[in-house]
């Protein structure tokens, strides 16, 4: 499975469970190390690949939900949402895993 798709279902699964920004972090971190651990064997070069895929993927992801969170949705097939308060939760999960996000990716390279 390509690190886009891994992208696109950690995503599903943070907008489905509408998880809060500790609930978000937790699974962001899960989905890390899962990543991580996939790529072990490969080569430092081919690893360093993946993640600048991921990050790159993620950034793409972030700055769709930036503009439309629905947008977000249709494009990873998940109905949209007319509740606004659902709408704020996942506001502040996507500024919350901007920074996340990038920081995790960027570690795993020192």
């Amino acid at each position: 499975m390509a690190v886009e798709d891994l992208v696109d279902d950690y995503w599903r699964d943070v907008l489905i469970s509408k998880a809060t920004g500790a609930q978000a972090q937790e699974k962001w971190n899960v989905f890390i190390h899962g990543l991580k651990d996939r790529v072990a064997h490969f080569p430092q070069e081919a690893q360093d690949e993946v993640f600048l895929r991921g990050a790159k993927h993620n950034a793409e992801c972030i700055a769709i939900a930036r503009v439309s969170l629905d947008a977000l949705r249709e494009k990873l097939g998940i109905p949209a949402t007319s509740n606004r308060l659902a709408d704020v939760a996942a506001e502040t999960l996507v500024r919350a895993t901007v920074w996340q996000g990038v920081g995790s990716f960027f570690r795993l390279f020192r």
